[in-house]
């Protein structure tokens, strides 16, 4: 294996581990000799890619690391990533795509971007609906912890809106497909007639979350289709949190 792609691999080993690494995280982690696990973290201080805490010894990432991230934050923020990856997926399908944040219990439209299929969704922004009875809330609900989720739960499921969850039980049940799938799915639920596959990823510099996807007529589902977008939205919404450093998609694997 090249050095460059060797010092690829550190880097995203720290961002996975959300901490400095040693020689043997990176032998054990990466399968690397240790004498080669030695000389790429070597080699990477020595051109400032990585720096050596010096209680620890631990590397972290460096100063040349450091400055580019900083460019690249203020350059692109969470949001504009979202929309950026949300505009490939809307002129890739041809459906509408939406953009949600967390507000309270409800998740609200913040962003809408029109598809080109004949028979489109139209939802403004401003829209709300309650987070549990759509894609994009309960993929956002799934992105929290369980100890911060049990405050967006409904108190009692008496007023069902379609086929979403119909108890807590339920609801549980599909969050917990949603944290190994990597997105969520709903059926003409809060809105009669209209599928959603969504996605979440949180900004670490504020703790904002964003459930984004697409909206499809419930008459075009299939078990193809379902599986094609949803495995695209998961991935957008993976590159997005890769590149902010979420905690979820870094050490998100596939199933």
């Amino acid at each position: 294996m090249s050095t460059l792609a060797n010092a690829k691999d550190v880097l995203q080993l720290i961002a996975r581990l959300q901490r400095g690494v040693t020689v043997t995280d990176v032998t054990i982690e990466l399968g690397l000799a240790k004498s080669s696990a030695s000389r790429t973290l070597s080699m990477m201080a020595e051109y400032g890619f990585l720096e050596r805490d010096l209680t620890t010894r631990a590397y972290r990432p460096g100063p040349v690391v450091m400055e580019a991230s900083w460019q690249f934050r203020a350059a692109h923020t969470t949001a504009s990533l979202v929309e950026e990856e949300l505009e490939l997926l809307v002129r890739g399908s041809g459906y509408t795509g939406y953009v949600n944040v967390l507000e309270g219990s409800d998740v609200i439209v913040i962003h809408m971007r029109t598809g080109t299929r004949s028979l489109q969704v139209y939802t403004p922004p401003g829209s709300r609906a309650p987070a549990w009875a759509s894609a994009a809330g309960r993929a956002v609900l799934a992105s929290l912890p369980e100890q911060e989720r049990a405050a967006y739960l409904p108190v009692n499921f008496s007023d069902p809106l379609g086929t979403e969850p119909q108890s807590l039980e339920e609801l549980t049940t599909r969050i917990a497909q949603i944290k190994i799938s990597g997105w969520a799915l709903s059926r003409g639920e809060y809105v009669n007639g209209i599928a959603g596959i969504s996605a979440a990823v949180k900004d670490p510099n504020n703790g904002q979350r964003y459930g984004f996807g697409l909206a499809i007529p419930c008459e075009e589902l299939n078990d193809a289709l379902v599986t094609r977008w949803g495995t695209a939205v998961r991935d957008a919404a993976r590159r997005v949190g890769k590149r902010l450093g979420d905690p979820f998609w870094l050490s998100f694997q596939d199933n």
